[in-house]
Order: C-alpha cells, then structure tokens, then sequence
C-alpha cells in the first residue's frame, strides 16, 4: 500500500495528481528524499529535509512551506502509513519560472510506501557497480532527473548503479555514497566531490567510534585490485557491501567484515538518529 500527501491531503496514491503542466513532467525540475521509516519512526528526518530544503535553493526553487510543517506531515503520514518503509517528499519546479526569482510556485508532495530493501543474500554476497569516467551532474543536488544514471547500466546488467569515476577519481555512485577500505584505512570522497549523504555521516560516525581511520580523498580506480573491501550507504541500503566492480572482483569477490561490523553497530544505534 503507498498513500500520499497532495494539495493538502493524504490520499490513495491512486487518486493524487499533478498537473502535467509542472515542471517536473515539462523539463525533470524538481528536488526529493527517502526518508526510511524504522518501527514508526522517521530516521534522520531533519538532515534529510534540511538537504531537501539546500537542493530547492540550489535550484532556485522557492520552499513551498516551512521545514516544521514538512515534519509534521510526514509524522502525520507515517502515523496514517503505520508500517515500516519509506517517506520520499518532493518539491517540483510548479509551473512558473521568473528569470530573477526562479521557480516561485512549487508543488509539494509525499509518498509513503513500501520499502524496496536489499534482501540479507545480498548483504552476504554484495553487488557489482558499473564504473563510468564521469562526474555526476550537479552532485550537491538531489535532483529528481536520474537518466545519466541509468543508461550506462545497459552495458553491465549485473550492476545495481554505476560509479563514478572521473579522471580516474572515485567519487559516488548514482545513489549511494562509496567507501574503499585498503590497508586498514576506511576511504571516501570530500564532500565538496559528492551529495552528503545522511547514511555517509553516520557510517563515518560509527567507524570513528569503532576505532576506524576514515581519510577524507577520493579514491582511485587502479587501487581497486589493491583494496580488501569496499562498500556504499544510503537511507535504504544502508550499509551494503560491493564485491564487484566492472570486471574487478573485490576481496575475492566477496564482502569483508568490516561493512558487515559497521551494518551491525549502525542497527544497534539506530535510536540516536530515529525522530
């Protein structure tokens, strides 16, 4: 069951609507979030909207009401939803663009819906990425237009997302945040190369506390054959192991125990991020 919050009421997905006229149908303008809902909670539910809230100004879309009231709608929607999964907000480009204030009349909506969660096999044997020298558009931006993303897949189907690597530097993949783990050393990208992933905090978080060293760079390609592990995070997957990348298996071609370790501390900790 998905219900949604549209034009002030929380409805049957299948009787909301938009009108095509928006933006986001006319020319993929438009923000969101996925917002996991863990035993009724909402998790991490003020990081995430604050980023939604960023995006919108970075797209010159004005906010369509305040960051509280977009929490008690979804509290309020996670209540009426009453299982676990997930809340995904989104905020349109609406139909007007002024050339000096932007996109001044915005559409807010929320799904509340099912949670398409990787299954435990997965977490076992781990999942392959489709490496692309290329930078993803507008990284500091989570915009709702994920074509890029998609079609280089049809070059390896066995691939959950592609990675980017530009010049050879590992930044993300299409919509996680990534991590190589080579010579005890836990690897990720600066911010400034990436979106800031909610996820990628608290698994730094959680491997600082954990006695982990987490440098701050962009990995890069050639230490792949080098690295023991490498993983990546995101709201739904949240720690999820990667044991193929392009034609190079990792660790064997099997996840390690250090994402499995950081998985399992970032469960037992999950109240400090539920709201």
């Amino acid at each position: 069951m998905t219900i949604c919050y549209a034009e002030g009421d929380f409805t049957e997905l299948e009787r909301a609507s938009l009108p095509l006229s928006d933006l986001a149908f006319q020319r993929g303008i438009g923000v969101f979030e996925t917002i996991r809902i863990y035993d009724g909670h909402p998790m991490a539910m003020t990081p995430h909207l604050e980023r939604l809230a960023e995006s919108a100004r970075r797209c010159r879309i004005a906010l369509p009401l305040p960051l509280e009231e977009m929490k008690d709608l979804i509290r309020e929607g996670v209540r009426r939803y009453g299982e676990n999964g997930r809340a995904r907000p989104f905020i349109t480009g609406g139909d007007v663009l002024d050339k000096e204030k932007g996109f001044t009349k915005p559409r807010f909506y929320v799904f509340f819906e099912p949670l398409d969660a990787p299954s435990e096999k997965t977490y076992l044997e781990g999942v392959a990425l489709h490496p692309v020298d290329a930078s993803r558009p507008m990284p500091s931006i989570k915009s709702i237009n994920y074509l890029g993303s998609y079609l280089p897949l049809a070059e390896d189907p066995g691939a959950l997302e592609i990675l980017y690597c530009p010049g050879g530097e590992i930044t993300e993949s299409s919509h996680s945040n990534a991590f190589m783990i080579k010579d005890g050393k836990i690897l990720t990208a600066p911010v400034e190369r990436v979106l800031e992933g909610t996820m990628r905090n608290m698994a730094i978080e959680i491997a600082r506390e954990a006695g982990f060293i987490v440098e701050v760079r962009c990995p890069r390609d050639e230490e792949l054959p080098l690295c023991s592990e490498f993983f990546i995070t995101g709201s739904v997957k949240e720690i999820l192991p990667v044991s193929r990348v392009g034609k190079t298996f990792i660790g064997g071609g099997k996840p390690g125990p250090v994402s499995a370790h950081l998985r399992r501390l970032y469960l037992q900790n999950i109240e400090r991020w539920v709201e």
